[in-house]
């Protein structure tokens, strides 16, 4: 696996990898684009060490094609991306939607998960606020509207998230940086950057606050934001400040 080996002496980026896995694909076919999107992605996550789990089930190589899925109570989405960009937004009643536009893509749902994986690409995902998220990237950039519970681990790459309400929110992050906008959130907060530097301008009672770790609680600490980042900057800003731009 040239291709592989290539990635894993960071002789190419996962972006460029992407691209030539999807110019291989569509000159071999899908049967051995699918395998090779398969190694590529399993030994992204053996390489980084923090985005668990293989990939069973084939891709396939697309450009548009949009989903839209009816989700129901205990629904859960799972994310896995290398190298793209992602953006979520919410809406009202009980439909998903998933536009992909670019990248080598495939999304299907068993039994109460939702799953989609994406390689080089772009996607957007429009998502009812109360379905749960996971995701997890390698250098690719999550944005967007986050969702009240959800799960994030990411290598290289950068997040930019708004909140309007947390529960249950845990974030994972390796080398890449992180900006949360937090609206009306009732919270309690720990938060460490041991290599990197938190900004936290958010009003809130601290039991600890220092450049790379905050503890404390906005309110009365209902729900919970669990952010560990081991080599980039974290950014907690009001959502008002995102709304002026």
């Amino acid at each position: 696996m040239k291709i592989l080996k290539m990635l894993e002496e960071r002789k190419i980026n996962s972006d460029e990898a992407a691209k030539l896995l999807e110019a291989v694909g569509k000159g071999k076919g899908d049967d051995l684009s699918s395998r090779i999107v398969e190694s590529v992605v399993d030994g992204v996550s053996s390489i980084v060490g923090a985005i668990p789990g293989t990939l069973n089930n084939a891709f396939s190589i697309t450009v548009t094609e949009e989903k839209e899925m009816k989700v129901k109570k205990g629904d859960c989405f799972s994310l896995k991306s290398v190298g793209s960009a992602i953006t979520f937004d919410t809406v009202d009643g009980d439909t998903m939607i998933i536009k992909p536009s670019s990248g080598i893509v495939r999304t299907k749902k068993e039994n109460a998960t939702i799953g989609s994986k994406i390689v080089g690409g772009t996607m957007d995902v429009i998502y009812p606020e109360s379905l749960a998220l996971s995701i997890k990237d390698a250098g690719g950039t999550i944005e967007g509207k986050g969702g009240a519970t959800l799960s994030l681990k990411q290598v290289g790459g950068s997040t930019r998230l708004s909140f309007d309400k947390i529960d249950d929110v845990t974030i994972d992050s390796k080398g890449g940086s992180l900006t949360l906008y937090l609206g009306d959130c009732d919270v309690s907060f720990d938060i460490s950057a041991p290599h990197g530097e938190i900004t936290f301008d958010v009003s809130a009672e601290f039991s600890e606050k220092s450049n790379d770790c905050v503890k404390g609680t906005i309110k009365n600490g209902k729900g919970t934001l669990v952010i560990r980042s081991f080599s980039g900057d974290v950014s907690v800003l009001p959502l008002k400040r995102k709304e002026k731009k």
